[in-house]
Formats: structure tokens, C-alpha cells, sequence
């Protein structure tokens, strides 16, 4: 009993010891300060110094960028179809059915594929394609890649399709943005570049491009629709016409020696031609309103506002990127001059 009491007061004693006091990170602290003080003015003129190249970077050498915005507004229909596709679906014609995904994502995933990009950066327009203005400077200062661009690009296929890849990456790593807003249901769509027409064009390409895709799609949906319905009338009508040969037949006998057998093979022939007589006008209709929907085409999205010039500019701040440049580089410069007291000492124990 006596020796465990003795003990107690040793193990207290040894918890404390191992515990850091206000009073070991005051004086820590202070120790830190003596080490940077003698520094001070290196500290303070390499900070300066690069604080002052960053400003003067920014002011003279970096290049303001330029923003192209749509807004793309979306009115979904239901369950994705429009109204001869839900009918040619409800008549189970196979492949109108347009599934179930939203217009918007997938607008929002399409309008920034590689697909999308390549087919706009590689269209013929006023001011030139637009790939060959994304290299424009590049090749001014490498001839060697201008020469190599020029022979390659459009005919070695590996070449091309490598070039339009790293372009793609680039695009949507830096000047390419696409973010749907669930409360508005809209599509903030940007793109951003240090060359105000490059934006400006690249970004109206790429919303006419996604227009035309995807009417080019409800093309194809309503031309199969169009060929299914009119392979089904032309078959009713088949149909029909031989019900009425038939019914003809019954009507030409003389009525006292129609049979009762007779009699009720015409009154179900008469109910197979009005069946076939309804579905006939349904098919009818739905044909119709393909061939509507075919003069009709619409994109899934529209747009209110266009951008226009001037486009928005935004450039660096020079004081900003001084002011950061200069706590950067005196933070780093104390950290440097501790860290290296500190590792001598744990050297030297």
C-alpha cells in the first residue's frame, strides 16, 4: 500500500512534464523571432521584389480574357417524347419510344463533348476555322509546328485526331463551362478566351452546332415514325378494302336465302370493318402529325439574349497579385530561415 502511494506522486509528476504549457509556445515563439530578426531586411526586400514583378506581370504581360454567355432555357415534354412519338409508342411501332432522360443533361453533356468541339473548332467561317486561329500564335513563333499542322492535320487521321483531342482537354480544362440550375431550369453556358472573337465565335458554334444536332436527331426520330405510320395505313388499307370486297359479296345475294350462318358471318365482317375503319383515321392522325412535327423541328432549348460585343473582360488586378506575392514570399522566407535553425538543432542532439 505504502510503496503504491509512493508511486502516485511520480506518475503525476511525469504527465506533467509531458504536457506543453502556454508558457513553452510563448517562449518558442520568441526563440522563432530572434532567429528571423537578424533576416528582416532580406525578408522584407526579396518579398518586395517579388511582390513588385508579380504587379508589373500582371499590368504588362498578362492578357485580359473574354467571357461569351448563353443562357439556355428548357421546356421538357413529357416523359421526353413529343405527341406523334407517344401515340406511335402507344400503337407499339418499335424504336419511337425517346426514352427518359432530360433534354437539359443531356444538352449540358453534349454541348461540351469532344463531338461538339471538334465539329466547331474544324467549320469553315468568316474570320477563318476556329483551330486554326486557336494556333495562331503558336505557329508564328514555331515554324516547325506551323510545317507540321499544315501537311498533317485533315490527313494523317492520328495526327488530326490527337490534335482535336489535346484541344478538346484544353478547352474544357480552361475556357469551357456548362452548369444547369435546378430551381431556374436554366443552363449557364460560357466560354472564356484571351481573344474577344475567338470566344465570340466558339461559343456561338457551339450552341447553332448543338441546335442542329439535335434536330437532326428529331429528324431521324420523326422519319422513322413517318415510314412506320405509312407502312401501317397502306396495310389497313389493304385490309379494308378487301372487307369490303367481301361485305359487297354478301350484299349482291338475295336476303331469303342468305343463310343465318351466312347473316352472322356478314355482321362480323362488319364489326372487322369498323375496327379496322378506327384505327385506320388513328393511324391516319398519327401519320399526320408526324409529317407537322417533321416542318416543325425545334431545338429542346432556346436562348433570350445572345452575346454581343463588347464581351465581358475581366483582367487581373495588379495590387492583388502583389500584395498576395509579397505575403507568399515572406511567409516562405520565415518558414525557410526557421525550418533550417530547427533541423540543426535536431541534428546536433
Amino acid at each position: 500500500m505504502d510503496q503504491q502511494l509512493s508511486e502516485k506522486p511520480h506518475f503525476t509528476e511525469t504527465k506533467a512534464d509531458d504536457e506543453i504549457s502556454l508558457k513553452d509556445i510563448i517562449l518558442k515563439i520568441k526563440e522563432w523571432f530572434f532567429i528571423v530578426w537578424p533576416h528582416t531586411v532580406l525578408i522584407i526586400f526579396l518579398s518586395l521584389a517579388v511582390g513588385l514583378t508579380a504587379a508589373l506581370h500582371t499590368k504588362f504581360l498578362t492578357k485580359p480574357t473574354y467571357t461569351a454567355s448563353y443562357q439556355l432555357f428548357f421546356q421538357e415534354e413529357s416523359g421526353g417524347l413529343s405527341g406523334a412519338m407517344r401515340l406511335a409508342s402507344s400503337f407499339g411501332l418499335g424504336g419511337m419510344g425517346g426514352g427518359s432522360a432530360s433534354s437539359s443533361a443531356i444538352v449540358q453533356e453534349y454541348i461540351t463533348s469532344r463531338s461538339n468541339i471538334s465539329h466547331a473548332i474544324t467549320t469553315e467561317l468568316e474570320n477563318g476555322r476556329l483551330i486554326d486561329r486557336f494556333y495562331e500564335e503558336t505557329m508564328e513563333e514555331n515554324g516547325e509546328i506551323a510545317a507540321a499542322f499544315q501537311s498533317m492535320f485533315g490527313i494523317d487521321q492520328r495526327y488530326t485526331d490527337s490534335t482535336i483531342t489535346m484541344i478538346f482537354q484544353a478547352l474544357n480544362t480552361e475556357g469551357i463551362s456548362a452548369l444547369y440550375d435546378e430551381e431556374s431550369g436554366t443552363l449557364q453556358f460560357d466560354v472564356t478566351a484571351t481573344d474577344e472573337s475567338f470566344a465570340f465565335d466558339l461559343a456561338r458554334q457551339l450552341v447553332v452546332s448543338t441546335e442542329e444536332q439535335f434536330k437532326n436527331w428529331k429528324k431521324e426520330k420523326s422519319v422513322s415514325a413517318i415510314n412506320a405510320f405509312q407502312k401501317k395505313v397502306d396495310s389497313l388499307e389493304v385490309s379494308i378494302d378487301a372487307a369490303l370486297y367481301v361485305l359487297g359479296q354478301y350484299e349482291d345475294q338475295n336476303n331469303s336465302l342468305v343463310s343465318s350462318v351466312d347473316k352472322m358471318k356478314r355482321m362480323r365482317l362488319s364489326i372487322d370493318f369498323e375496327s379496322l375503319r378506327v384505327a385506320y383515321g388513328e393511324y391516319v392522325k398519327g401519320l399526320e402529325m408526324s409529317k407537322a412535327e417533321l416542318m416543325n423541328l425545334e431545338p429542346p432549348f432556346k436562348y433570350f439574349d445572345a452575346p454581343t460585343y463588347p464581351l465581358t473582360k475581366q483582367k487581373g488586378s495588379a495590387a492583388k497579385a502583389g500584395v498576395f506575392g509579397s505575403v507568399i514570399t515572406g511567409f516562405l522566407l520565415v518558414l525557410l530561415f526557421i525550418v533550417r535553425v530547427e533541423a540543426k538543432n535536431i541534428m546536433a542532439d
